[in-house]
């Protein structure tokens, strides 16, 4: 393999790899980068969208999630601990 070639499956890699990982500053997720952000399923996910549990919306038929108002539902359901 000549180094070009290889520079050029790198590359590629890189470029799966950053389509597949929400960036910091990404507020819109769609449900493989919701689940990821969660720590859950997509199975989950799409449950809970179903169930109507988590915040979510439609944009032409797809479903997506605002980071910012996962992270109000998130906080919305904590726990607080008695002291």
């Amino acid at each position: 393999m000549t180094m070009q070639s290889i520079m050029d499956v790198l590359q590629a890699i890189l470029a799966e790899l950053r389509k597949s990982r929400p960036s910091p500053e990404r507020e819109i997720l769609d449900v493989h980068q919701a689940a990821e952000y969660l720590g859950q399923s997509e199975y989950t996910v799409r449950e809970w969208v179903r169930m109507r549990k988590i915040p979510f919306n439609r944009v032409n038929g797809a479903i997506k999630f605002r980071r910012s108002r996962l992270e109000t539902w998130i906080d919305r359901g904590e726990v607080k601990s008695r002291q």
